[in-house]
């Protein structure tokens, strides 16, 4: 990431003051965000995801474990997010090893309250565990949204195998899987949250700004959206701060947007179902 001069965060920020941004966008406009399923045939689902240059593509693959004893009931979903040394040679080596592990805490911090409880077979015996892994392609900026966008999408995508109950062998239950390749269910994703990320550039919010509008704010909050609109968690991911009166109008800005976020997020998501299955050519077949 190339540093910005004092006038050119000047520009961006008297840009952003009369709502207009470098490329065009008001401040509380999204780019255009891409959105390809069922990419990577050796995964249980996968998701491609553009948010403007930013790109990356998830991968979901699962197993069965026992559940905590202190929350049986719960599903597990533990995620890795790997920075590619093509999105940027400041991701090579132990610096890019640092970067992929704080962004992976601040993932599983977002996604702690995320209860799948389609995901648990049978309560505190056995329940599927999710590893969610995400590389990111190219990073130009609103990293946190572009991933839960593909976190949704490739978790609506995913085909788990059906897993029986058979009669109980010595005071303990068996459980079999279906040998039927196509015996698959897909998780209910509706309570899986869309985050939106508001960052203070000046005295103005904008969202999915490029690196350039980063490197210009003063503040910044991830906030977890669920469908119905309730807040699931919430992250500072930059320096400063807020007062709480000025916090809380900014919640109220973020639930508008993630209402429409999440209205066109599940009409892709549909519309990606919906398709016939696609050969899959070149180096991800």
């Amino acid at each position: 990431m190339v540093g910005l001069s004092p006038e050119e965060k000047i520009f961006i920020v008297h840009g952003i003051e009369q709502d207009i941004r470098n490329d065009g966008r008001i401040r509380l406009q999204y780019r255009p965000i891409e959105i390809e399923t069922g990419i990577v045939p050796h995964a249980m689902g996968s998701a491609r995801v553009c948010t403007g240059n930013t790109d990356i593509i998830v991968c979901v693959k699962g197993s069965t474990c026992k559940p905590s004893d202190n929350k049986p009931e719960d599903s597990n979903l533990e995620f890795c997010i790997d920075f590619s040394a093509i999105a940027s040679p400041n991701f090579e080596g132990r610096w890019g090893d640092q970067i992929s592990e704080d962004y992976t805490a601040v993932l599983n911090k977002l996604y702690s309250s995320t209860k799948l409880e389609s995901l648990c077979i049978k309560p505190g015996i056995l329940c599927w565990k999710l590893n969610i892994d995400i590389e990111v392609l190219s990073f130009e900026g609103n990293i946190y949204d572009t991933i839960s966008f593909g976190v949704k999408a490739a978790l609506a995508n995913t085909h788990l195998p059906k897993i029986s109950t058979t009669d109980e062998d010595k005071g303990e239950e068996e459980f079999q899987v279906s040998d039927d390749p196509s015996d698959t269910w897909t998780p209910d994703t509706s309570t899986v949250p869309c985050f939106v990320t508001l960052w203070k550039v000046g005295e103005h919010i904008v969202v999915d700004p490029t690196l350039n509008e980063e490197q210009c704010s003063s503040f910044a909050c991830v906030i977890a959206f669920t469908e119905d609109g309730k807040i699931w968690s919430t992250v500072s991911v930059g320096p400063g701060s807020v007062q709480p009166s000025t916090f809380l109008n900014l919640t109220s800005e973020a639930k508008i947007l993630a209402e429409e976020v999440n209205t066109n997020l599940n009409r892709i998501i549909q519309k990606e179902k919906a398709m016939a299955r696609r050969e899959i050519i070149g180096f991800l077949s």
